[in-house]
C-alpha cells in the first residue's frame, strides 16, 4: 500500500470513529439521527443534497417550479436549469385568463439581538448573507427569488465584542409566487467570564451582551442548577458578579437567555466551564485555529465538517470560495485533503 493510499484509510478510519462518537452522544440525548451521504454529482443519478443529476430531475419540471411551461434540465453542479422554462404574462383582456403567478417564493425573517451586531444567515451549508442590527437589536432579513421547497435557515449574531450567540435555526416552506414571515426570532445573549478557575469566596464576573433593556436568566450548573438574575442596560451589555462561596469546589458551568418585556424567550447561550479552586486563574484571550473553522466560531467541529460535506464535489459558490480559499486547501474545490487539514485542527 502507497503512503497516499494508507493516508486515505486512517483518515476514513478517523471520521468513522467520529462519526460514530456524534451518533452515540445524540442518541443518548434522545435526538433523532437520519444519516445524510453527500451525493456523487454526475452519475445521473439524483441523490440526497442534490437538486438533480444529468437527465434525473426527480420527477420536477418547470411547471412544478411554478413557470407555465418550457423545458427543464439539469446543470453540471447538479441543480436545476430553469432558463429554458417559459412565464405567461398575465392575460390582458376579456377573462379568461388566470391569474399571473411568480415562480419564486420570498421569507422574510426577522427578530431581535445585540445592537449593532452582525447577524449571519447560513442555509444549504454557506452564508447567504450578513446585515448589521440597529442600535435596538433588531434586524431583519428578505429573500427573494427563492425556488420552492423545504429549507432551514440558521442565524447567529456575533456582539461589538466580538463574542458569538449560540445557533437558531427555523424551518420554512417556500411556495411560489407567496411570501412568509417568520418574526419574534430572539437570539441568544452572548457570553463570557472574567477567570476559568475562581478562588471559592471570590468573585466570578459573568457578562456579555443581548437585547437592550432585557431581564439577563444566568444559570450556573454542576450538581444541581442555581438561578440568578440581571438586567441588560441600553447598549445591551450584562454583567452578574457571582460570589462564589455557595459553590462547592469543582467543574461548573453557566450560561445565560434573555427575557424580553414578558413577551420574549431567548434560547440559552452557549455554556462556559470553570473551575471552584483554592487559588483563581484569569481568563485569557482565546486563539482560534488557523484552518478548517469554516462558520468563524473559532472551533471546528461536526457543524463545519457539514458545510464542507455539502460543497465535497461541488462547484463551490463565489461566498464559499472565498471561504475554502482562506480556512482550507484554497484549491477552489473540497476533497480529501479538505477534510485531512479539518481532522488537524479539530477541536470538537
Amino acid at each position: 500500500m502507497n503512503l497516499k493510499n494508507f493516508f486515505n484509510v486512517v483518515l476514513i478510519i478517523f471520521f468513522s470513529f467520529l462519526l460514530l462518537y456524534a451518533f452515540n452522544y445524540l442518541k443518548s440525548a434522545g435526538v433523532t439521527i437520519k444519516a445524510f451521504v453527500p451525493g456523487v454529482c454526475g452519475n445521473n443519478l439524483k441523490e440526497p443534497g442534490e437538486e438533480c443529476d444529468g437527465p434525473d430531475l426527480g420527477g420536477q419540471s418547470c411547471v412544478s417550479l411554478g413557470y407555465s411551461g418550457g423545458t427543464l434540465s439539469c446543470n453540471s453542479n447538479c441543480t436545476f436549469n430553469a432558463s429554458q422554462c417559459t412565464i405567461s404574462p398575465p392575460s390582458g383582456g376579456g377573462g379568461g385568463g388566470g391569474a399571473y403567478i411568480p415562480p419564486y417564493g420570498t421569507v422574510i425573517l426577522s427578530g431581535r439581538a445585540q445592537p449593532n451586531s452582525d447577524v449571519t444567515l447560513i442555509s444549504d451549508g454557506q452564508i447567504r448573507t450578513i446585515i448589521k442590527a440597529d442600535t435596538d437589536g433588531k434586524f431583519k432579513f428578505t429573500l427573494s427569488n427563492l425556488t420552492p421547497g423545504n429549507y432551514i435557515f440558521t442565524l447567529y449574531a456575533e456582539d461589538t465584542e466580538g463574542r458569538r450567540t449560540s445557533l437558531h435555526s427555523v424551518p420554512a416552506v417556500v411556495t411560489a409566487g407567496l411570501t412568509i414571515e417568520i418574526g419574534n426570532i430572539f437570539l441568544s445573549p452572548t457570553i463570557d467570564i472574567d477567570k476559568i478557575q475562581v478562588k471559592r469566596g471570590d468573585i466570578l464576573r459573568i457578562f456579555g451582551q443581548t437585547a437592550p433593556d432585557s431581564n439577563v436568566l444566568i444559570v450556573v450548573s454542576s450538581e444541581e442548577e442555581l438561578y440568578f438574575q440581571t438586567q441588560a442596560e441600553k447598549d445591551g451589555s450584562y454583567l452578574y458578579a457571582l460570589d462564589t462561596t455557595i459553590l462547592d469546589y469543582g467543574q461548573h458551568f453557566t450560561k445565560s437567555r434573555s427575557i424580553l418585556a414578558n413577551q420574549l424567550v431567548s434560547s440559552f447561550s452557549k455554556a462556559l466551564a470553570f473551575q471552584v479552586s483554592t487559588t483563581s486563574v484569569v481568563k485569557k484571550p482565546t486563539k482560534c485555529p488557523l484552518k478548517g473553522d469554516l462558520n468563524n466560531d473559532c472551533r471546528v467541529n461536526l457543524i463545519d465538517f457539514s458545510i464542507a460535506a455539502y460543497w465535497y464535489k461541488r462547484k463551490l459558490s463565489p461566498n464559499f470560495a472565498k471561504i475554502e480559499k482562506e480556512k482550507l486547501n484554497g484549491d477552489g474545490k473540497v476533497d480529501l485533503v479538505d477534510f485531512s487539514i479539518m481532522a488537524y485542527w479539530w477541536t470538537g
